[in-house]
């Protein structure tokens, strides 16, 4: 049914009336809507969408139309996002989908200069080479992909460093809208001088072999070491594994730690590496005391902070990053943030649920509506509400104080941003690599509802809550810079090197 509906055009009248249902709900919830475009400019942007629906369209194709008018919006957060097709195996195949790898999820990609690149090589085909140019999946070619759905995504205001990390993690998604569900796609390489194809298809787990009768496996083991013995030490290692995770967070995408502690230089402790992948996962309280209680007992003279490829996350967490960072006794992390409405906020911080979903949530729904009301105020005709973060605080009282140096990219977006402006104009750390992708005075998020469109389906998500940093930026609609701007190009990528990070031990090793 689901499947068939992204099949069936809609009429015209159902897409203009989700165009006026997308409009009306961006005029009274946006807290800065007219921030990067003008209010008339916008507005007949929405003119002239509704008077070229002359036609029935499916789905996704009216969903190109509208996502292009929302980017102008300049706001990145803000997403329109296609059906995507499902594909239900029943029975056996059920599980055995579950735990197979499609075509796309063995494969890593990197694009740059227009070009796209295999970046990770996950199959069992080991003439599949990393580094080699991609000139088409099923005859489609990538540059034909990014042409088409490129006005359908933005980052926030000007900045043009997000687009190509934005548009290298969405391609996946892309690729099977343009193909279906596959299980398997054929590729075409480039490398060197020559041109290559190659198949890429599902992997099924392969069903678990038994031991064969009469095989004596405790002869195996060494002669001083019992079974019992060896598969405690296994539990153990296991749960001390899940516990690390649980406490510095795990980013099953990336397939990484969240929070990582490292000494680039061997044999020299007084110079640490802290990457944070995310501001998502973990437990930040407990995670940053171990962190900085290590910085302490090494005497770190000079950390290095990595928010590269950081997509930002929980307010509450790089809050807590931020107090053991800034130099000062007592600090502010953000502004309250702005929203255009004290009354309506509560509301739409639930829209979107399913509509069964409020009788049963309402013993929770209610109290968070009051809490959520409890923070908001007024002042000069403005209404705002408290963020974490929004009002004074401690600093700790084992902050770090030595030298900082941050890494930035086009992947430094939304609360990573928000800690680059702070520690940037904060005059708190020297910063390398390129402009990030988030703005340096600020984003609109805090609050994300989904709504679902009346008739179309899409799935809109906007936010409702204007978050500036602590410090203010005059210039509107650019990221933060870096002090030394270095670009990794396709060499570094593919060689493993890291010029960005080699330039900062440059730096500290002539001090």
């Amino acid at each position: 049914k689901y499947n068939r509906f992204i099949e069936t055009p809609l009429a015209v009248e159902a897409m203009q009336q989700d165009i006026n249902y997308v409009e009306r709900n961006l005029w009274k919830m946006h807290p800065d809507l007219f921030l990067y475009i003008g209010e008339d400019q916008l507005k007949t942007k929405f003119d002239s969408l509704r008077s070229t629906i002359r036609q029935p369209l499916l789905p996704n194709q009216f969903q190109l139309a509208l996502a292009a008018v929302l980017s102008q919006v300049r706001q990145g957060h803000m997403t329109l996002s296609p059906l995507i097709s499902k594909f239900d195996p029943k029975g056996k195949d059920k599980v055995r989908y579950q735990k197979s790898k499609g075509p796309f999820s063995q494969l890593g990609f990197h694009w740059q200069e227009n070009t796209l690149y295999l970046s990770k090589n996950g199959t069992a085909d080991s003439t599949l080479i990393v580094g080699s140019k991609i000139l088409a999946i099923e005859g489609i070619q990538p540059q034909n992909l990014y042409t088409k759905y490129r006005p359908s995504f933005t980052s926030d205001g000007y900045n043009t460093t997000f687009i190509d990390q934005a548009f290298e993690r969405l391609l996946p998604r892309y690729y099977q809208l343009e193909l279906g569900y596959r299980d398997s796609i054929a590729v075409v390489f480039s490398c060197a001088d020559s041109t290559y194809e190659r198949f890429v298809v599902r992997r099924f787990e392969a069903p678990e072999q038994k031991g064969k009768v009469g095989t004596n496996h405790a002869a195996t083991e060494k002669p001083n070491k019992k079974p019992s013995e060896k598969k405690d030490k296994q539990i153990e290692k296991k749960s001390d594994t899940k516990k690390q995770r649980k406490i510095f967070g795990y980013n099953t995408n990336l397939k990484r730690m969240s929070k990582q502690l490292s000494f680039p230089v061997k044999g020299d402790s007084s110079i640490a590496l802290l990457k944070v992948v995310d501001f998502s996962y973990g437990r930040p309280k407990e995670a940053y005391r171990r962190i900085f209680d290590r910085l302490e007992l090494n005497s770190v003279q000079y950390l290095i902070l990595d928010l590269r490829g950081n997509l930002g996350g929980r307010l509450s967490d790089v809050r807590e990053l931020y107090s053991y960072l800034v130099e000062a006794d007592k600090f502010q992390f953000v502004q309250p943030a702005v929203i255009t409405s004290k009354f309506n906020l509560p509301f739409y911080q639930v829209k979107g649920l399913p509509g069964w979903s409020y009788p049963v949530l309402s013993p929770f729904i209610i109290p968070s509506a009051v809490v959520s009301w409890a923070k908001t105020f007024s002042k000069d005709g403005i209404n705002y509400t408290h963020l974490t973060g929004s009002k004074i605080e401690k600093s700790k009282a084992n902050r770090y104080r030595g030298d900082l140096f941050v890494l930035i990219d086009g992947g430094t977006f939304s609360a990573a941003s928000l800690i680059a402006t702070n520690l940037k104009v904060g005059k708190r750390a020297v910063f390398f690599g390129e402009e990030t992708g988030g703005a340096a005075s600020g984003t609109v998020a805090g609050v994300l509802p989904v709504l679902k469109l009346p008739n179309s389906h899409l799935r809109w998500r906007f936010g409702l809550m204007d978050v500036k940093p602590y410090y203010h930026v005059s210039e509107a609609g650019r990221g933060v810079m870096p002090d030394v701007s270095i670009v990794r190009n396709v060499d570094d990528v593919f060689k493993g090197k890291d010029p960005v990070l080699d330039k900062v031990l440059k730096i500290i090793k002539r001090q």
